[in-house]
């Protein structure tokens, strides 16, 4: 059996984040962090910051609109060892002004405004009137992989299916398809908080290349119409605690999904659990939009994967799973099957 990762004690209460045996199995630490320190205050350098870990904490944080998640957006400061190339720092800019000011960073009445723009392509007759076409990418993307008998769960069916299905809902080429993949991947890196200042370029050349592909496509519609945490407004008493002012409140919803003051069994996989309350979603006004989109995804990506290769199994050793860098976002780089 793989060694646990480092559990928090009362002189050493933050978690190794970036351990790899917390990247492949964090529930331990989290169980260790909701039993001992379920408000676990830090400090790294000049940023101080404050993190839960309870269930009925993080649902009460999210719905409060005393906490925001509207903020300057920040990369991870630079540690030792760390440089950051000049000629990136105005992209840099750009990129993170561009990123500050989409729906998921702003807090009423902006966030308002915007999501009453998209919410008629994500109510849940529009979501379902997609199921045909969502089966459909589905079925194209397993055939090949399932005649060969192979395949990998991650690169051949999550990765690209819903890739594929918001470049129809936004009416993009699909051959653009690539291209929305190589730019989500650092972009989604940044977001996680997994990479360096010394690392950004990547991300910087991606959001500049993505903002250039958009505006030209929105430009061309006109010609031719066809995923935390949250920021204090205010000192705040909540969950039995008192938060001050702009330091940064992190929820940790992995360890708030497996509670077992709201989950019996909190560790069992259980498909069929009923009053299933979990926050994966998020919970309040920033609930994702997209919910009842990658339900459906999962529901016919699932069913129809399970449904095909009854004799599914794992074509390498479960020790021998690697996890992605991040734990914000996190995954499996790479899931072989035997079909």
């Amino acid at each position: 059996m793989r060694p646990s990762a480092p559990i928090p004690t009362a002189t050493d209460p933050l978690p190794d984040f970036a351990h790899p045996d917390f990247r492949r199995d964090p529930y331990p630490t989290y169980r260790a962090m909701r039993e001992r320190t379920p408000v676990l205050r830090g400090e790294r350098g000049a940023f101080r910051f404050s993190i839960l870990t309870r269930h009925a904490d993080v649902v009460a944080v999210l719905r409060d609109p005393r906490m925001s998640v509207d903020r300057p957006f920040q990369p991870r400061p630079p540690g030792d060892g760390d440089a950051v190339d000049p000629a990136t720092l105005h992209p840099l800019a750009r990129a993170l002004r561009a990123l500050s000011r989409i729906m998921l960073f702003r807090d009423p009445p902006d966030h308002t405004r915007l999501r009453g723009l998209v919410n008629k392509a994500f109510t849940p007759r529009m979501v379902e009137s997609l199921r045909p076409r969502v089966a459909a990418r589905v079925d194209e993307l397993l055939a090949a992989r399932l005649a060969a008998g192979e395949l990998d769960v991650v690169r051949d069916l999550a990765e690209p299916l819903p890739i594929l299905v918001i470049a129809e809902l936004l009416g993009l080429p699909l051959s653009d398809c690539a291209d929305l993949k190589r730019w989500s991947d650092p972009l989604a890196a940044m977001l996680d908080g997994s990479i360096a200042m010394q690392h950004l370029a990547p991300a910087v050349q991606a959001a500049g290349e993505v903002i250039e592909y958009l505006r030209g496509h929105l430009e061309a519609k006109r010609r031719d119409p066809q995923a935390t945490s949250r920021v204090p407004l205010e000192d705040v008493e909540l969950c039995g605690a008192r938060f001050e002012k702009g330091r940064e409140v992190g929820l940790l919803i992995g360890a708030a999904n497996r509670d077992p003051d709201v989950f019996a069994e909190p560790d069992r996989f259980d498909l069929g659990r009923r009053d299933n309350r979990h926050v994966s979603f998020g919970f309040g006004i920033h609930f994702c939009l997209g919910a009842g989109l990658a339900r459906l995804e999962g529901q016919l990506a699932i069913g129809s994967l399970v449904a095909r290769a009854p004799r599914l199994r794992l074509a390498v050793a479960d020790g021998d799973l690697a996890w992605r860098p991040g734990w914000l976002l996190r995954g499996l780089t790479a899931l072989p099957v035997a079909v």
